[in-house]
């Protein structure tokens, strides 16, 4: 089997990590994007391709074991909307005529509200446009791989954090105001529980999902869902400081997002925030016993330390 992974959205906050880590395991990586990436590792070729052009993305996927989808379009419905579905089916008939793995790294949207636990099995109930979007997504990548076009993994990740991860809920207004200001801020209602995927241990799953044989929607391992009290009392004990809470609220969102236009995109998206957010990894761990989940201790103290250089660098 070839060794050939192809990385389409290489120089994305994940896509560099994955690159790296591929590279690392002596995969020959072609690292993909818009504009020519530029990476240096050993089995690494920079290809800078348009998105748009079939001819294009058929000819970067060519004899490839998989193809990551790790591509960040602008986070904007309207944008969404338009690029990702004919994106989205270029990509599949790529890896249909490659007859590489596709792994899509995917977010939660397409589920919608989820009372208790989301598992892979839970119903795409998407209300909101972004979540449509995703929702669609999925249905056409896992009609082709059940129609047998290609093979397909959906691999979903919960809300991100971690080292370089400026943009996160818990990104610049979670650990920079920590630093500056004494204060802890809470995306949402403090009082429900959410969990979030710590980026380190996302290539890690990603490469042994593409090397195995499962196919199908299966979730990124993540840590347990707790209220926004317990991230602040970790953060206390992290830093040995006493800290102020304050959340954004679903309110103060909306008014905000007349001046700020990426807080007018998560508007519609604050259902995730103001209700219990409980993201289940139980099924990928069963399969992969070895995976690691980075505990919040462990990962929170590694992204505090990243904020903490970059501060006294700026």
């Amino acid at each position: 089997m070839s060794k050939i992974i192809t990385v389409l959205g290489a120089s994305g906050n994940v896509g560099k990590l994955v690159v790296s880590y591929l590279a690392e395991k002596a995969y020959n990586v072609r690292a993909v994007g818009r504009k020519l990436p530029k990476f240096t590792e050993n089995g690494v070729t920079n290809h800078a391709v348009s998105y748009e052009s079939q001819e294009e993305l058929t000819k970067v996927c060519d004899g490839s074991q998989a193809v990551f989808i790790l591509i960040g379009l602008e986070y904007k419905a309207s944008i969404w909307q338009e690029e990702w579905p004919p994106l989205v089916d270029r990509i599949i008939e790529a890896c249909e005529k490659s007859g590489g793995k596709l792994v899509f790294f995917d977010n939660v949207y397409s589920y919608g509200l989820v009372e208790g636990k989301m598992v892979e099995e839970s119903s795409l109930n998407a209300q909101t446009k972004k979540g449509l979007v995703r929702k669609e997504l999925v249905e056409k990548i896992l009609k082709a791989n059940n129609e047998g076009r290609i093979k397909a993994v959906i691999a979903k990740s919960a809300d991100f954090y971690g080292p370089g991860i400026t943009t996160s809920v818990v990104g610049d207004r979670f650990f920079d105001l920590i630093i500056n200001k004494d204060t802890v801020e809470i995306f949402g209602n403090p009082k429900k529980i959410h969990n979030y995927t710590y980026v380190n241990d996302i290539p890690v799953a990603l490469e042994k999902l593409a090397s195995s044989d499962f196919t199908g929607n299966i979730h990124l391992p993540t840590g347990p869902a707790v209220t926004g009290y317990k991230y602040q009392e970790l953060m206390e004990k992290l830093t040995g400081k006493k800290l102020k809470i304050t959340n954004l609220g679903q309110n103060m969102a909306w008014f905000l997002g007349i001046f700020i236009p990426i807080l007018r995109e998560l508007y519609e998206m604050m259902y995730q925030n103001e209700n219990d957010y409980n993201f289940d990894s139980h099924k990928i761990i069963k399969l992969f016993p070895d995976l690691k989940v980075t505990p919040y201790e462990e990962g929170f103290k590694e992204t505090l330390d990243w904020w903490e250089k970059k501060v006294k660098q700026s």
